[in-house]
């Protein structure tokens, strides 16, 4: 046996049984840390950040407005313990002029140059916070405007099947009182909310039976008939809610453009001459002979 055989092969190293792949993960990230230009660090560090993103639970609307809150004030209290930090600055360098005898000053101490920067930051990340804030409040507007909507279509779908049992046969629907289908054993169908299962049709059906004609009270006894057509009703109330709101916008727009557009001046109206009278603009003025001479008489 060659004495080389037994000779690690330093270019090519085994893997160790005993590293885990977290490890091998992040040994592969600190070479590639020591190969990568800053912009592709930078690059790396934003994609994982992505990753741990993404993995975190998505919160509702609520949750997050109360985050945003939250952050919200935080900065609120940064920036006001700044600009205090600033204003005392200005005042402690005005009572040394003063000391000096010199006119106090309004300009910038280099010294609040930095806390300035700071500021101006602080102030835009509120800016964008505050648009946040505002996109998501009309969010959870247009998700409320969806749920009523929602709401309100289903209701429309009940009357309409109430109107169709009042229609049946009454044989017919005392087989969907009993079993949820019809007399001939078929499963109903709804013009207006299609095909029913035996039990959602024996609920609704008992419902009618009983005058009780409200969604919310239904609901109540049957919660699942909203999940049932929840995709169709989304969609049309979507819809809705969009076409509705555009109204809404076209209409603002329209009366902000009646708010923003000068009024013509209105023609001023003459006074009216009391009846009877001649108005003085069409009096003719009367001709009298000159004074102090004779009028001749043109010469033949």
């Amino acid at each position: 046996m060659s004495k080389l055989e037994n000779v690690p092969n330093l270019n090519n190293p085994e893997p160790n049984p005993n590293e885990s792949a977290t490890e091998v993960n992040v040994n592969a990230t600190k070479k590639l840390e020591g190969e990568l230009t800053p912009e592709e660090l930078e690059k790396l560090k934003i994609e994982e950040e992505q990753k741990q993103e993404l993995k975190k639970p998505e919160l509702s609307s609520e949750e997050q407005l109360k985050n945003l809150k939250d952050e919200m004030e935080s900065l609120q209290q940064e920036t006001m313990k700044l600009t205090k930090s600033i204003d005392e600055t200005k005042t402690k360098l005005n009572k040394i002029r003063e000391e000096l005898g010199l006119p106090p000053t309004e300009k910038e101490p280099p010294s609040t140059f930095s806390e300035k920067d700071k500021l101006e930051k602080l102030r835009e990340k509120q800016e964008a916070l505050e648009k946040q804030k505002k996109e998501l409040i009309n969010q959870q507007e247009k998700e409320r405007f969806i749920r009523e909507e929602k709401e309100k279509i289903l209701q429309e779908k009940l009357d309409e099947l109430f109107k169709e049992f009042e229609g049946l046969d009454p044989r017919d629907l005392e087989s969907i009182f009993k079993s949820g289908k019809t007399s001939e054993g078929q499963n109903v169908e709804s013009k207006s909310m299609g095909s029913l299962n035996p039990e959602m049709a024996q609920s609704l059906a008992k419902a009618f039976k009983e005058g009780v004609k409200l969604l919310s009270e239904i609901l109540e006894s049957l919660p699942e008939l909203l999940k049932k057509f929840d995709e169709d009703l989304t969609k049309e109330a979507m819809e809705r809610v969009d076409k509705k709101l555009e109204e809404e916008k076209a209409k603002m727009e329209e009366e902000q453009k009646k708010e923003e557009k000068p009024e013509e001046p209105k023609p001023e109206e003459k006074p009216k001459a009391p009846e009877g009278e001649v108005p003085p603009a069409e009096v003719k003025p009367e001709l009298n002979p000159i004074e102090g001479g004779n009028i001749e008489s043109p010469k033949a």
